[in-house]
């Protein structure tokens, strides 16, 4: 299962750096391909979110990160060393971790790390 997760992160951060500009004649919009999987999704998935506060906590953090209060790369890499650590069920590690980096930004994520 680690196996699979990672590969799911490898193909994804692949895509990302084959993907043309958003200037390119030609590119590729949002949507138009059926293996564009969002940043909600992705976390969803892979992080084993399964309640209704845990897919909300997630999908928090994707509007975040749309928005640019929260940077990707933060995410992204908080999420590889969650599942590294954590296989099993690495949401609550991922939750912890990230409510730390995003503190240090001055970000509040809200939630139960944050009372």
């Amino acid at each position: 299962m680690r196996f699979a997760s990672l590969f799911l992160v490898a193909l994804l951060a692949g895509r990302a750096c084959a993907a043309p500009s958003a200037g390119a004649a030609g590119s590729v919009e949002a949507g138009d391909d059926a293996t564009d999987i969002s940043l909600a999704d992705r976390l969803k998935t892979g992080l084993r979110a399964r309640r209704p506060e845990e897919t909300e906590f997630v999908e928090h953090v994707a509007r975040l990160v749309d928005t640019g209060k929260l940077p990707r790369k933060l995410v992204d890499s908080t999420y590889i060393w969650a599942i590294r650590r954590r296989s099993d069920y690495p949401l609550p590690a991922f939750q912890r971790a990230l409510h730390l980096q995003a503190e240090r930004l001055g970000v509040p994520l809200g939630g139960p790390a944050d009372r």
